[in-house]
């Protein structure tokens, strides 16, 4: 059978990817590797470098590195096949096995391919990373690596500065690290200098918006000491609307474990938050948050944006805004536990007169399966349970009687009134819009206790998959114990639905096959139900 027989099975995985539908692009990754082997002749380069680089684009590297390496052994030996390749390996951490590989690369000459000065660079990066891990933990090789490293990224810089200045914004970077760990180095350039010389490049060229022009933009006024000057092209870097998630993870690497900028003192100061909100709200981020973390997190985001905002103006840190919300949404959900302090499920504030126009004050909404009156199933009685604000280092016990419950095959929800005063923090925001499915499909988010730990936010895999006026279907990924947390939709961090279940439904328009999916209750079908005591 000839690959040209075969369905463009690799274009579904484009579209799986796309829609953050990362279960089926593992099931479509199986299929094209065993089209691989079925067929008479290699993929085709063009095909090969496609799939690779979408996986790539969405840091998917667990799938790519099967499928480079049924590529190879099928056949299709291209360059930049076994460069990407060598790629998946080091960004899984596995810093031993790409070396041969790359040197083999390194050593060819393919004219018109820009492969061997990539193969250089993929080297330095494998020893930059080499010496990182090594100087983080005292190792006697540190000197070694740094010295590899720098030799392959200046090497091959000085081979074409006018395209390798990636290449030389490395020596940049390490030259000013050898510097401050004292190393002595010699028959190198001045790092400012040569710094001077790629900002003048970068000022020339023709694609100096595109992402990766601008993170190197920020590394070569972070090395002039223009923080001002970083901290704008930063903005400018995270607010692009082609900088994957890829890229902003490489360049928040490089300012972290080379740089080694850190949130306290500036440039990291405002960068470092404002990268790694660019990373969370990139397609594969997510983040863990402890009872210690969310109110240092949220300061860190408060005084970059309050900075940022001095300098830039308020209409450019849309991705810290976003983030700040985020951080100030999770201090409003609680770990629903036991007496003795175990999870048991998740809880979140809200306003009493949203469901009840004749109540004041706040509530707690979590599921009936997780509290309800009668302890039935798994759920505790109200007497049973206390709420755990841990961001708010408070814990709430609740009244014996509840405000309102309705059954898991319903609403499955219940609000409880709390037994003495209620945490120190703000209610929810709701939607009042009708969620809808749309191209692309909505994202949505949640914010619980997955297994019973401390905070989460999910913020990957987490497109809508279908809507009624009762349900919502989603990918948003969660455990046990996230039962009971609020699902936010994209924008504004506003509350759309309550999740309670996870697992295979059937689709809600009525398609087949049913879907591996996860199950939350629309938030106007239960202010509706209350609001009519229905």
């Amino acid at each position: 059978m000839s690959w040209s027989d075969l369905p463009d099975v690799h274009k579904a995985l484009g579209k799986a990817l796309t829609a953050y539908d990362w279960p089926g692009a593992q099931a479509i990754c199986r299929t094209l590797i065993g089209r691989m082997y079925e067929a008479s002749d290699p993929c085709p380069e063009a095909d090969a470098k496609a799939i690779l680089a979408a996986l790539r684009k969405k840091r998917r590297f667990e799938l790519m590195t099967p499928v480079a390496e049924a590529l190879i052994l099928t056949g299709q030996n291209a360059p930049r096949v076994r460069r990407q390749y060598a790629q998946a390996l080091i960004d899984q951490g596995l810093l031993v096995a790409p070396e041969p590989l790359l040197q083999t690369l390194a050593s060819e000459s393919f004219e018109g391919d820009s492969q061997v000065a990539e193969a250089h660079g993929l080297l330095g990066r494998l020893y930059k990373q080499r010496f990182v891990n090594a100087a983080r933990s005292g190792n006697r090789y540190a000197r070694a690596y740094f010295e590899r490293a720098l030799a392959e990224y200046l090497q091959t810089y000085r081979l074409d500065p006018a395209n390798n200045y990636w290449h030389g914004i490395n020596v940049v970077a390490l030259l000013h690290r050898g510097r401050a760990d004292r190393y002595p180095i010699h028959h190198a350039p001045d790092p400012d200098v040569l710094a001077r010389e790629i900002q003048e490049r970068l000022r020339y060229t023709d694609k100096s918006s595109e992402p990766f022009e601008l993170a190197t933009k920020v590394e070569v006024l972070v090395a002039l000491r223009d923080f001002q000057g970083a901290q704008a092209a930063a903005v400018d870097y995270s607010n692009h609307p082609d900088a994957d998630t890829f890229e902003v993870s490489s360049t928040l690497r490089q300012l972290e474990e080379v740089w080694r900028l850190t949130d306290g003192d500036p440039p990291g100061s405002t960068i470092l938050p404002l990268l790694r909100a660019a990373k969370l709200r990139g397609e594969n981020g997510s983040a863990q948050l402890t009872a210690q973390s969310v109110g240092p997190e949220l300061s860190k985001v408060k005084k970059a944006r309050a900075e940022l905002e001095r300098v830039l103006g308020t209409d450019n840190t849309v991705t810290l805004k976003w983030y700040e919300t985020g951080l100030q949404r999770a201090r409003s959900v609680a770990r629903v536990e036991r007496l003795n302090g175990k999870g048991h499920g998740t809880g979140w504030l809200v306003k009493a007169s949203d469901f009840f126009p004749d109540r004041t004050g706040v509530l707690l909404l979590t599921n009936a399966h997780v509290v309800n009156p009668e302890a039935s199933g798994d759920g505790l009685a109200p007497d049973q349970a206390q709420a755990n604000f841990q961001s708010a280092g408070t814990v709430v016990s609740f009244k014996p009687a509840v405000v309102w419950t309705s059954p898991p095959d319903r609403f499955d929800a219940t609000f409880l009134e709390f037994d003495g005063a209620p945490p120190p923090t703000d209610a929810m925001p709701l939607s009042t819009r009708k969620v809808r499915l749309s191209v692309p499909p909505p994202r949505l988010y949640i914010i619980g206790h997955p297994g019973g730990r401390d905070l989460e936010l999910s913020l990957h895999d987490n497109k809508l998959l279908g809507c009624s006026d009762r349900l919502l279907h989603y990918r948003t990924p969660t455990e046990g114990g996230s039962s009971g947390s609020p699902v936010f939709e994209d924008t504004s961090w506003q509350v759309v639905g309550l999740h309670h279940a996870g697992g295979t439904f059937d689709r809600l328009d009525g398609g087949l096959p049913p879907y591996e999916a996860n199950e939350g209750i629309a938030l106007r079908s239960i202010q509706d139900a209350t609001r009519t005591n229905a």
